[in-house]
């Protein structure tokens, strides 16, 4: 009898090792879930930025219309200038969040498929109408350019209200 009662306890010490990797294999995947929502987090200047960095180059192209020739060379340097700082600031998140999470184009596209159409209409209509009331093309352009500004800046915080929460939740 005693070999029974040998393979009774290491039965029950093999089943609370299951139990035990279980629950660790359970943190691990919480910890990595954790870790995969904080590097979607962005830095609260970031949509400041990113609204500054779509805004100033309509304002430059709207200038450079009324001036012809080196305005409109400015303001295609102020642009390619602001689509680097974009760039820059997308990897300076990516790298502050500790994570890095590579997501290809598509992906991206389809992870921003309500906001990314909410802020374009956004921004034609508010063009659209600005132009509608009689103002000029440049003004217009840039209205169109401000509200898409500020849309970006709604979306990051949205993005970042949702983050958090499910953050809290999964805490």
């Amino acid at each position: 009898m005693p070999p029974q009662e040998n393979e009774s306890v290491l039965l029950k010490a093999d089943t609370g090792s299951a139990e035990y990797a279980a629950g660790a294999l359970r943190d691990v995947e919480k910890a990595q879930e954790q870790a995969r929502l904080r590097a979607g987090l962005v830095p609260a200047w970031y949509g400041p930025t990113a609204a500054v960095a779509v805004i100033v180059p309509s304002a430059v192209q709207a200038w450079s219309d009324d001036e012809g020739g080196q305005a409109t060379l400015a303001a295609l340097v102020v642009s390619l200038l602001a689509l680097a700082v974009i760039l820059l600031l997308a990897r300076a998140a990516r790298r502050g969040a500790g994570v890095l999470i590579d997501r290809s184009w598509p992906a991206r596209l389809w992870r921003s498929r309500v906001a990314l159409p909410a802020v374009l209409l956004a921004g034609a209509l508010a063009g659209g109408l600005c132009w509608a009331s009689g103002a000029s093309q440049g003004a217009a352009q840039l209205t169109a350019f401000v509200v898409g500004g500020l849309g970006v800046w709604v979306a990051f915080l949205a993005r970042n209200a949702v983050i958090r929460r499910s953050l809290a939740e999964s805490a």
